[in-house]
């Protein structure tokens, strides 16, 4: 299997070799060359092609974002991921970049622990296989198998109009390209929606807060990160916070409360959308749930989704390929044959009002 070839940029030298190190680790690329500046890494790019850039968040202000549109109109095949500081004003440059064409971004290690530098190898590991995987697919389409091919028989039927009533639940999973999915499915939801809405976006700590808060500048119905012992109340968005699970329980009183845990990685990520969907398999046992899962990397929500289905009246809305910045996530469902519905990012505000106001 050969390696991705990655591009490291940043104008920290030590963070430089942090982040080559980290990228050999990995086990699935090599770090074939480094710059220190946007000027010094677009030169370097009409010498060699590259697989991945690694783009330092420092790197990604001002003349950095201009660095960044650059080398996705010339190069738009290669995959960019942000490497940030823990900082929420580093966040916003993130989030930016995100905007301007970064498929992911991921947190610098604190260069004091090991076992930080190890999150960080293990996080690309994960992303680094997705897109071997999206690269695999691709050449098979050049080869003239389509995707609808080679997945057809693995793929159940999609339907469309068979969730009868409305859910008493909404769940949300996204991961890569999700806080835009986000924001054009949310700010489409009228304020007359009664269902509490629960989402899980991978998303490192700070960076959650911030995407809160700017959904719920955007959105009618109000938006906040989800807080312990949050009461989980009708037409509220309530997002799980980055470091922290969030699952659902049932007070003494009968009231559903909101629980939060810095445990350990499930499928990679913290938050994790099969944490919270588990919960949800056995807070809502009997009830009736839409869920929703948005572009992403990797397989998080497969086994939630399940779990919802064997124990609720479950109906899962997948976005769809062609509009999915990254199609691992709802992918992941259709070939199990759990998705009941693929919807287009732009139809689904759509979709949601339908089955919610009908």
């Amino acid at each position: 299997m050969e390696k991705l070839k990655v591009f490291v940029v940043d104008e920290n030298a030590m963070d430089r070799k942090i982040l080559s190190d980290a990228v050999y680790g990995t086990g699935l690329a090599i770090a074939v060359q480094t710059a220190s500046n946007g000027k010094i890494a677009l030169e370097r790019l009409k010498q060699q092609t590259y697989d991945v850039v690694l783009l330092g968040a420092l790197m990604t202000k001002a003349a950095g974002l201009e660095t960044l549109e650059q080398m996705k109109h010339s190069y738009p095949e290669m995959m960019v991921i942000v490497v940030s500081a823990e900082a929420v004003e580093q966040s916003v440059v993130s989030m930016g970049a995100l905007k301007h064409g970064a498929i992911d971004y991921v947190l610098k290690p604190n260069k004091e622990k090991n076992s930080s530098i190890v999150w960080l190898q293990n996080i690309l590991r994960s992303t680094f296989l997705e897109i071997m995987v999206q690269k695999s697919m691709h050449f098979r389409n050049e080869c003239g198998l389509t995707m609808d091919q080679d997945r057809k028989a693995e793929i159940l039927p999609m339907k469309q109009g068979d969730f009868k009533g409305k859910p008493d639940v909404i769940v949300i999973a996204s991961s890569t390209g999700g806080p835009e999915a986000l924001g054009t499915v949310l700010a489409g939801l009228p304020a007359a929606i009664k269902q509490p809405i629960l989402i899980v976006q991978h998303m490192p700590k700070d960076f959650t807060k911030l995407l809160a808060e700017t959904l719920n500048r955007n959105c009618k119905l109000p938006v906040s990160e989800a807080k312990a012992e949050d009461v989980v109340q009708t037409g509220h968005i309530f997002i799980a916070p980055g470091g922290q699970h969030m699952t659902v329980k049932k007070s003494a009183s009968g009231q559903k409360i909101i629980h939060l845990a810095k445990d350990k990685f499930v499928n990679g990520v913290c938050p994790a959308a099969d944490v919270l969907f588990h919960s949800i398999a056995e807070v809502y046992s009997g009830k009736k749930v839409l869920a929703l899962i948005l572009t992403g990397m990797g397989r998080d929500g497969k086994q939630g989704v399940m779990a919802m289905k064997q124990t609720c009246d479950c109906y899962c809305m997948t976005q769809s390929e062609r509009s999915s910045v990254v199609y691992g996530m709802p992918g992941s469902i259709a070939v199990a044959g759990l998705s009941d519905e693929s919807v287009d990012l732009k139809q689904i505000p759509h979709r949601l009002r339908q089955i919610l106001l009908a």
